[in-house]
């Protein structure tokens, strides 16, 4: 599918003119929250955009199951020592699923009236902050045909959700224009596990509009919505 962009930075996919519902899609920014920075051969870093490597020696204080070394308070984490190693996007996320957002998308959001989205400055690196969606809508496993893989019996969670996209939402899980939102399933293996970022028209042709780097919009389509 063609990409339609008013710029070298934003894009949104060539649909997602006429769509009111968009997924959005973050270039790494070269680091770990919850980890130190592994030491990787070149072919590991090849590969790091597509499977992150996840050897790093875990930050003292994170708070992890004791039996499957999942995340078990990820959104709640101080975040202390997170430095951002690329720091060209004003969107992007780390290689641990966190979402890190720039002072200008902030300023974009503010100026624009969006809405949904919780901003927590880094306590290391204030230029930064990290984001979180405060409210969640349904995704529909069932008609995705998502994979739940091996579950632990101890802290409930699973250490891969697989089959995020194309994105298949429940009946009335509705987005306003402004709203920015979260699935409630998180997607991916280990620490990358995270919901997807959805948002509306509006916010998403405000973020074009502002040229904002780091990020695609991905139109979610009529026809993987459910009806009710």
């Amino acid at each position: 599918m063609p990409l339609v962009t008013s710029s070298n930075s934003t894009r949104i996919w060539n649909k997602g003119i006429a769509m009111s519902v968009f997924r959005a899609s973050f270039q790494h920014n070269d680091t770990y929250a919850f980890r130190e920075h592994p030491v990787l051969t070149e072919n590991q870093r090849v590969n790091q955009e597509l499977v992150p490597d996840m050897s790093g020696t875990s930050h003292e204080g994170i708070h992890r199951c004791d039996r499957c070394g999942d995340l078990t308070s990820k959104w709640d984490e101080p975040l202390l020592g997170v430095i951002i190693k690329k720091r060209k996007y004003d969107l992007s996320i780390t290689y641990d699923g966190i979402l890190i957002s720039s002072e200008l998308f902030r300023s974009v959001y503010t100026a624009n009236n969006l809405s949904g989205l919780e901003f927590r400055r880094l306590p290391d690196d204030t230029q930064f902050f990290a984001i979180h969606a405060t409210r969640a809508i349904e995704f529909d496993a069932e008609r995705r045909k998502t994979r739940f893989i091996k579950p632990c019996q101890h802290c409930g969670r699973y250490e891969s959700v697989v089959g995020a996209t194309p994105v298949f939402l429940k009946a009335g899980s509705e987005v306003d224009e402004r709203e920015f939102v979260r699935t409630d399933l998180e997607f991916g293996s280990g620490d990358e596990k995270h919901p997807l970022l959805i948002c509306g028209k509006a916010a998403a042709k405000a973020i074009c509009d502002a040229k904002l780097k780091g990020l695609d919009l991905i139109p979610i389509e009529e026809n993987v919505r459910s009806k009710a």
